[in-house]
């Protein structure tokens, strides 16, 4: 294969859970179709109940999302009840 057969993957290109898989480290065919199911990656699903994802979503899961914090906190310390940040959700 030259330099000009190959060409750059396409972020809108179909992929079926099995292809998907290839593109991330540790994931099993199983969890994404869990995450489709979920809704936590979206799919286009074929009368024949086949699932499709684009590329572009299944590559959009190896950039980290940055967290963000509630505009309610506003240090990274104790409360004035000794509770700590997010340790409510503990409770």
């Amino acid at each position: 294969m030259n330099v000009h057969e190959m060409k750059e993957p396409d972020a809108g290109e179909a992929l079926t859970p099995s292809q998907a898989v290839s593109l991330l480290p540790n994931t099993s065919v199983d969890s994404i179709r869990r995450w489709i199911r979920s809704g936590a990656l979206p799919a286009q699903k074929l009368p024949n109940g086949r699932y499709f994802v684009r590329r572009g979503d299944v590559e959009a899961l190896l950039s980290p999302a940055l967290p963000s914090a509630p505009s309610s906190v506003t240090s990274s310390g104790p409360s004035v009840d000794g509770v700590l940040p997010g340790q409510g959700a503990l409770l």
